[in-house]
């Protein structure tokens, strides 16, 4: 038995509800005048070639629960009514099991795509919590486009998008003693602009504290997780970013730095300008220029010649990976879907990669498995690599 375009065609209507009545009765009266052992035998086999790695997939189970209620209730319907062609009730059941999986099962990739799109795992987004001061807590990506505070002197405002602005009206001795703390959770991305004009790209899983308005000689923030700096220029008053064990010193410069606290290294990538890297734990330092990285691992401090706009390339939102190791990937992954990730399962693998950050996760995977000749596994949101 051959399922034709027409039929394929019949059905996404009726999941998309656009199908009028005349063409739902016809695609009832084609499963009428079907061979029963045929259909039967097609979804069994084909039932039998579903790709495991969906097996237990909850959105999956709810999203086919509730085409199986809107099938039954349409054909429960359509009995009420005068049909030319009537069911048969051996049909009855065997229909509301045929066109519940038939969208995974008959009609190929675009069934399989029209269906698992719903139970995909979406990309992050723009989410972060400032808190004041003061202590008070606000939750950014809740917040409609607005001045927010204003604090010792310094305005704060969120802007459209994903940004927040600090910004002098009045001139106040004390500002640096004001600090505030901005937390993006794990799928979040967001941007700051201090008052003295850096602009800061917050990466997943990430928190910056800095004061409300720089007034003494440094300008010193603490970053915990990882981010992109573009630092405004001020030879008089150096900017310093403490993460971890490390400091880095800088006048005016573009640099992104990695220091989750889960890592068991820290890396800083410098696009523009020069920084000195201090591992403070050993007092080893080192001068970065443009295309350099450094890195604290194994309780050393080294630097090396890098491709840094890779590095720093998810604040453009790209994944860029260049002969990555597949445990760091599948933990950036982690961070921004959100994902549970069976490290015990993945082989040693490197991979050359750039993907769109807002690609959903299976197509994500998909494009992983076509470059290493990997596959993966996910069950909820919980991932495993296989061979």
């Amino acid at each position: 038995m051959k399922i034709t375009p027409q039929i394929e065609d019949l059905y996404i209507r009726f999941l998309s509800n656009e199908i009028t009545e005349a063409e739902l009765n016809q695609l009832l009266d084609y499963f009428n005048v079907a061979d029963s052992a045929d259909l039967e035998l097609l979804i069994e086999a084909e039932l039998l070639d579903v790709d495991d790695e969906y097996d237990g997939n909850e959105n999956l189970d709810r999203h086919l629960n509730n085409i199986h209620h809107i099938i039954s209730a349409s054909i429960d319907a359509a009995d009420e009514k005068p049909r030319t062609v009537r069911l048969q009730p051996a049909f009855k059941s065997l229909l509301k099991i045929a066109a519940s999986i038939l969208v995974v099962l008959s009609i190929g990739y675009l069934g399989y795509t029209y269906l698992f799109k719903k139970a995909d795992i979406l990309p992050g987004r723009s989410l972060a919590t400032l808190k004041l001061s003061n202590g008070h807590e606000i939750n950014l990506d809740t917040l409609a486009n607005q001045a927010i505070a204003t604090i010792n002197g310094v305005q704060i405002t969120k802007l459209a998008g994903d940004r927040i602005v600090y910004t002098h009206v009045n001139t106040v001795s004390d500002t640096n003693s004001y600090l505030q703390t901005i937390t993006t959770p794990l799928g979040g991305k967001y941007k700051v602009t201090l008052t003295d004009g850096t602009q800061v790209v917050l990466n997943s899983g990430s928190t910056l504290t800095f004061p409300i308005g720089f007034n003494q000689s440094e300008r010193r923030v603490t970053l915990s997780g990882e981010a992109y700096f573009e630092v405004s220029k001020d030879a008089e008053h150096p900017f310093i970013v403490s993460s971890g064990r490390e400091r880095i010193t800088v006048l005016g410069t573009k640099f992104n730095i990695s220091a989750y606290p889960d890592d068991d290294f820290i890396s800083t990538a410098l696009l523009e300008g020069k920084v000195n890297c201090l591992d403070v734990n050993t007092n080893a330092n080192l001068i970065l220029h443009p295309g350099e990285a450094a890195l604290i691992q194994n309780n050393q401090l080294s630097k090396s010649t890098v491709d840094v706009s890779d590095m720093a390339a998810w604040q453009q939102g790209f994944f860029a990976f260049e002969n990555e190791e597949l445990a760091v990937v599948m933990k950036r992954l982690s961070r921004w879907y959100q994902l549970d990730v069976d490290y015990t399962s993945i082989p040693e693998k490197r991979i050359y990669a750039r993907i769109n950050m807002q690609e959903n996760l299976t197509t994500v995977l998909d494009m992983l498995s076509t470059t290493s000749g990997l596959k993966f596994k996910i069950e909820g949101r919980r991932v495993t690599v296989m061979k």
